[in-house]
């Protein structure tokens, strides 16, 4: 496997070819459901792998939402300024396999297997030591009378129908208007499947898109699961500054403005979002042998006000002497480095992976932090949009790795 290369094709099959526990960390946001068409082939998913598959063809309507014309507009920013945009499913009446592209499944259960599917694989190349962050959003489910009020298209409309068997009847469908709450299915799933989740983080997005709704909350935040293969894993501790300049263990509601780019498509996560998981479960140095991580040293230590730095609006000129012995302590840390004696060109860099790769966000971020990257897309459009996006930073990062080794010769 080769790093620092995007993958083309569909990631599921990509991922089969890479080998076992080669990958450190794991970061991406795939398509969420029902929600863009990327025009990309449909793939075969579930069924049976040897059958001789004969697929029968129905359509149905997908409300995506609004973007607005372009004429250079990739294929699912197109689709999105139409409010009934047509999907077609296709199911094999053999096997029961069904063919499209991963998002827009017909029901929640089948995307979320499909996606599961993916992690699978996923869980498959990561180290001992690997971790998975996976930023998923959610779905509101809409009115199938709604989607065809005329009657006249012929196309198909559904109902979302679930599985679970109540022991009252509550109904088979999902209600109109109700969350599908794709995010908490998605991570009950990938718990059932092994993974252990240490987190979920709260991306709040202080600059969201304003909504038109008038009968319920404006959204303005989305779900990051951190997921681990085993209960033993790389971690760098991640230190945040308070607003009275004191330190403490990184909390796990972040504010982060979304971001964007000429030439991106608006599921864009900001680099800024990528920083702290990358640092914190990628790391800088892996033993070329045993590519096992090199651990780094963070010293925490126990300060008095008066022994804080002298800018802090805790620091106080003298120690506290009153009616306790001890006063109010502050944590401080320090980040040592590495105390194994070794030398650097005894490792090689941290592996990131992004399955989802789009428009190349998870490379940038990888690169600014001398970590190495795999990228796997379907969709030959965003190679292209990742490729020039990312050929600047390429070559300064070759430019600086030049200059590590020239400077480590010396």
């Amino acid at each position: 496997m080769k790093t620092n290369k995007v993958y083309s094709g569909s990631c599921l099959e990509v991922l089969k070819t890479f080998p076992d526990e080669s990958i450190d960390t794991c970061i991406t946001s795939p398509p969420y459901w029902g929600l863009r068409d990327y025009g990309t082939e449909g793939q075969i998913w579930g069924g049976d792998p040897d059958c001789e598959h004969d697929f029968t063809s129905s359509t149905r309507k997908l409300h995506s939402g609004s973007w607005g014309e372009k004429d250079n507009a990739l294929p699912h920013q197109k689709n999105a300024t139409i409010l009934n945009w047509e999907v077609e499913d296709k199911t094999c009446g053999k096997c029961g396999a069904w063919k499209g592209e991963l998002g827009l499944e017909p029901t929640p259960e089948m995307f979320i297997s499909n996606l599961c599917d993916i992690f699978d694989e996923i869980k498959r190349v990561l180290r001992p030591h690997g971790s998975c962050w996976v930023n998923l959003g959610d779905s509101y489910c809409r009115n199938p009378n709604s989607q065809d009020q005329t009657g006249k298209t012929g196309i198909k409309t559904m109902k979302y129908n679930y599985n679970f068997k109540h022991k009252k009847k509550f109904g088979s469908v999902y209600k109109a208007k109700s969350l599908v709450q794709i995010p908490s299915r998605f991570s009950i799933e990938m718990t059932n499947r092994g993974w252990i989740l240490r987190n979920e983080i709260i991306w709040h997005k202080p600059s969201c898109l304003p909504a038109s709704v008038q009968d319920r909350y404006t959204v303005n935040y989305e779900k990051m699961f951190f997921f681990t293969k085993n209960p033993k894993y790389y971690f760098k501790q991640q230190i945040e500054e308070t607003k009275d300049l004191l330190q403490r263990n990184k909390r796990t509601v972040w504010s982060v403005n979304t971001a964007s780019f000429k030439g991106a498509h608006f599921a864009t996560y900001p680099p800024e979002l990528l920083e702290s998981p990358i640092d914190a479960t990628c790391p800088r140095f892996v033993d070329k042998i045993t590519k096992k991580p090199r651990e780094i040293v963070i010293e925490k230590k126990s300060m008095e006000r008066h022994e804080l730095p002298k800018d802090s609006p805790n620091y106080r000129p003298a120690r506290y002497d009153g009616k306790y012995s001890q006063g109010q302590r502050y944590a401080m840390y320090n980040e040592i480095g590495y105390d194994d004696g070794r030398g650097d060109d005894e490792f090689e860099p941290g592996v990131v992976l992004d399955p989802f790769f789009g428009s190349g966000t998870t490379a940038q971020v990888a690169m600014s932090q001398d970590k190495d990257w795999v990228g796997i897309e379907l969709n030959p459009e965003y190679e292209k949009i990742s490729e020039k996006r990312l050929k600047p930073k390429i070559i300064e990062k070759k430019t600086r790795d030049k200059a590590n080794e020239f400077w480590d010769t010396k």
